[in-house]
């Protein structure tokens, strides 16, 4: 794990969005405030799929209230929908229109980096083989691991940001 500075990620992320590719703005103001940033690999698919996805009413389906969400977890229950994101939307929950996209071009050089921060109390108890929580890229993240459960494609490793402390 290596640490980074905020001059260094902003250049990085900066250069993601001047190549046409999506830079939340939530994170591009947190990167700017007091806390370390931290890069490294995801180099397995276990570590990968530990990773602890977003609870939200727009994508229910896929994170049943009070059950465990790692991607593994989460990606699973896609299978229920016969692995297709535009099932979800055809269902009403259109917040999975950018999955749809995502999938459709999908191409491993725009994963990039997906922004993590440390799990708090009631996520680790909610999702105990969960290691960090998805701050940015959760609809990418999403379909890479739709994709390789799917079979679709195999797991290449992954660089990750560590936003500390926990970015709300």
């Amino acid at each position: 794990m290596k640490e980074l500075d905020s001059p260094e990620v902003l250049r990085f992320l900066e250069g993601h969005q001047a190549s046409g590719l999506h830079v939340d703005d939530r994170l591009l103001g947190e990167v700017k405030r007091p806390g370390k940033v931290f890069v490294f690999t995801l180099a397995t698919v276990d570590e990968f799929l530990s990773l602890v996805w977003q609870s939200i009413d727009a994508s229910r389906p896929l994170v049943p209230a009070g059950r465990p969400r790692t991607l593994r977890d989460c990606a699973l229950r896609l299978s229920q929908f016969n692995w297709q994101f535009q099932a979800l939307v055809q269902a009403g929950f259109t917040w999975f229109e950018k999955c749809v996209a995502i999938d459709a071009d999908f191409d491993y050089s725009k994963i990039r980096w997906i922004a993590l921060t440390p799990l708090i109390a009631s996520e680790k108890r909610e999702t105990p083989a969960g290691s960090h929580y998805i701050y940015d890229g959760v609809h990418k993240s999403i379909v890479l691991a739709k994709r390789v459960l799917s079979g679709q494609v195999d797991y290449a490793p992954v660089e990750a940001l560590l936003l500390t402390p926990r970015r709300s």
